[in-house]
């Protein structure tokens, strides 16, 4: 048996492959419903032409940032289906439907200006407000929305994600990753159309969160930040 040397660890490191993943999750371009100031919900709308657009750009700058997808989420709804196409170019969108648009009920389709008082404090501030009765609660969106981020979070491979989705149910998926004391922050962050959030996690753990504003398509006259 050979004989251990002075000062030589008994201790064998085995070494940890880290699993890095960064997870970018982008709202889809402008609608007709949009630039008409009309809340959208699980409504089947389609990109209009400068929607297209928009996610045009925004295709544009994620390869200029040299940034290559391992996987294309998006919701199945046009508008962010059409988004993920146009980004993805040629390569397959997986449908996901954890992360549609929250369901709004009978208000789906209405304009801004004519949604009541108590939609509208339910939209500022959905944890402590009760929805309206046919409206999706908070609950429900944050349930839906972290189990498709858990499900990434815990996969195996490593690698770029794009996931597609609508103006709440993102802002749904940034509080289930934001620190506790600052979730009650993004029910009124501003989420403009083609918007782009940037998460990144090593072994399912998520170490930062941020807007990447690099990527994002800049669009002034965007109104339906709120949405």
């Amino acid at each position: 048996m050979q004989k251990q040397s002075k000062g030589e660890s008994t201790l064998r490191v085995q070494s940890v492959k880290m699993n890095k993943k960064t997870i970018y999750i982008i709202r889809h371009g402008e609608t007709d419903m949009n630039l008409r100031e009309c809340l959208q919900g699980q409504i089947d709308s389609e990109l209009n032409e400068n929607g297209i657009k928009e996610a045009g750009t925004a295709a544009e700058n994620i390869r200029n940032a040299g940034i290559v997808f391992d996987i294309i989420y998006s919701s199945p709804l046009k508008r962010a289906m059409k988004t993920a196409q146009i980004i993805a170019d040629g390569r397959e969108v997986i449908a996901e439907p954890l992360i549609k648009e929250m369901r709004f009920g009978h208000y789906e389709g209405m304009p801004y200006k004519s949604i009541d008082s108590g939609m509208w404090a339910f939209i500022r501030d959905p944890e402590n407000t009760r929805p309206p009765a046919d409206v999706e609660s908070i609950k429900s969106l944050t349930d839906r929305t972290g189990r498709f981020l858990r499900r990434v979070l815990n996969d195996s491979s490593c690698g770029n994600i794009l996931a597609v989705s609508h103006g709440i149910a993102l802002r749904s998926m940034l509080w289930n990753v934001f620190p506790p004391e600052g979730r009650h922050k993004v029910w009124s962050m501003p989420i403009e159309n083609c918007v782009v959030y940037r998460i990144e996690a090593v072994n399912s753990v998520v170490t930062s969160v941020s807007r990447a504003d690099e990527l994002s398509q800049k669009n002034e006259s965007d109104t339906s930040a709120a949405f």
